[in-house]
Parts: C-alpha cells; structure tokens; sequence
C-alpha cells in the first residue's frame, strides 16, 4: 500500500476545503479509524505500569492538597 498525500492551494482556507471535503466523504471509515484508535488507547491505559502511575500521582496530589489545607488553616 501506498498513501501520498498532497496539500496545494493558494491559501489554507482552500486547503482547509479540500481537508473538510475529504473528511465529509469519508465519514464512516474515519468513525471506524478512531473508534480503533480509541479502544487501543484506552487499552494502553488499562495496562498495568500505567495504572500504578496513574495511582501514585493521586496518591501524591491528594497528599499535596490534604497538607496545603491543613497548613492554611
């Protein structure tokens, strides 16, 4: 497969046509491309490494803000 993608115009709003016409005729399988994308993002965050990231950085912000409130006070 080969994909060549050519912008020309003679400004971007005629180039900007061109990419919402594109899109508007391909609407269905642009859904089904970031529908993929979407579920492969999502199952990257379910992974484990990154939900223990996830889990220390609230660990460590709900610490941060329980002492920046105890310290106001």
């Amino acid at each position: 497969m080969k994909i060549e993608i050519k912008l020309e115009g003679e400004s971007i709003d005629e180039i900007a046509k061109g990419l919402i016409s594109l899109i508007e005729n391909n609407r269905e399988e642009i859904k089904k491309l970031l529908n993929m994308l979407a579920r492969d993002a999502i199952e990257v965050l379910e992974e484990d490494p990154i939900l223990e990231k996830g889990a220390d950085l609230y660990i460590k912000l709900n610490r941060a803000i329980n002492y920046r409130y105890r310290k106001g006070k």
